[in-house]
């Protein structure tokens, strides 16, 4: 009887033996495709940080240069202004002041 089954019983267990290394040989095959999946996948997260972070940066300039016209045109009027003045009250216009003008009026034709 145990003559009989010794043998069945090593064919099961050579079957099991091969099917465990063959799992394990095709884990190891695989492990090299996870770990790109793994390290895609964190890169993936950080671009997507990068170009949110892009997106604020340049919302953040558009701010900046919105301000930085109306700095520049608040400027122009106070220099017309001083400009103004100085005709009213009939004192010279000042070489500086006129060059100024000037300049900021060519800066902001070339805007």
């Amino acid at each position: 009887m145990i003559k009989e089954i010794l043998p069945v019983m090593q064919l099961l267990l050579t079957t099991i033996n091969i099917c465990v290394m063959a799992y394990a040989f095709l884990k190891f095959l695989k492990k090299p495709h996870d770990t790109l999946e793994t390290r895609l996948g964190v890169l993936e997260v950080e671009i997507k940080e990068i170009k949110t972070s892009l997106l604020q940066g340049n919302d953040r300039f558009r701010e900046q240069d919105d301000t930085n016209e109306i700095i520049l045109h608040s400027v122009l009027a106070l220099i017309e202004f001083e400009m103004q003045y100085c005709i009213t009250e009939k004192k010279p216009v000042t070489e500086e002041l006129a060059q100024a003008k000037k300049d900021l009026n060519t800066y902001l034709s070339k805007r």
